[in-house]
């Protein structure tokens, strides 16, 4: 699933990119200025590298297959990005959605103080900026590369193009995002319930 070119545009070593795609969500709830709320602690002021956990897998159409995925990466386009640089910042607007192909990015929202919440790592196949794609609010998080990669940028105009030739891999393609999110709020809700009882 990477950015270069073949018979079908893209070179998708499909095997390989669904044993490597990775998403984790570590919210840890716990005491703050003597209420019960998400707690920063343990997000902020560590090093680049530090390992976050990868224990929760979220793909995106993990049962699609090869032929299908090469008919939604041709509406794509492929986009390097650098370790370091910001992907996404929070409240920019655009109705994108981003596909990681190859390297690693960072989920953060900036707290107080210039300190910084970091919410998940996200790695091959792991897709993001779906609110803001089915929305259209300004974006909610900053997303900023850990690693050199790459990652196919669909535009909404190229999705509307997509599901007026293949409407039920568009479908596909919503229902699953639908499940993506589901699952991301019901690990929110949890971790903040645990810290509430």
């Amino acid at each position: 699933m990477h950015c270069s070119k073949s018979g079908h545009g893209v070179d998708l070593d499909f095997s390989s990119w669904l044993l490597s795609a990775a998403y984790s969500s570590i919210i840890s709830p716990a005491h703050a200025q003597g209420e019960r709320t998400m707690d920063s602690a343990g997000f902020f002021d560590y090093p680049d590298d530090t390992p976050l956990d990868q224990s929760s897998t979220l793909l995106f159409l993990p049962d699609l297959s090869e032929d299908d995925w090469s008919r939604v990466l041709s509406f794509t386009q492929c986009r390097a990005f650098r370790a370091k640089e910001t992907v996404l910042k929070i409240g920019d607007s655009g109705r994108a959605l981003y596909i990681v192909s190859r390297g690693a990015l960072e989920v953060a929202m900036p707290q107080k103080r210039g300190r910084v919440l970091r919410i998940a790592r996200l790695a091959e196949g792991a897709v993001f900026g779906e609110q803001a794609f089915l929305d259209g609010q300004p974006r909610s998080a900053t997303v900023q590369a850990v690693t050199d990669g790459e990652m196919h940028v669909l535009s909404l105009e190229s999705f509307e193009i997509l599901a007026a030739r293949h409407p039920d891999l568009a479908r596909m393609m919503l229902m699953d995002l639908g499940r993506i999110l589901s699952m991301r709020l019901r690990r929110t809700m949890e971790m903040a319930v645990d810290g509430i009882g």
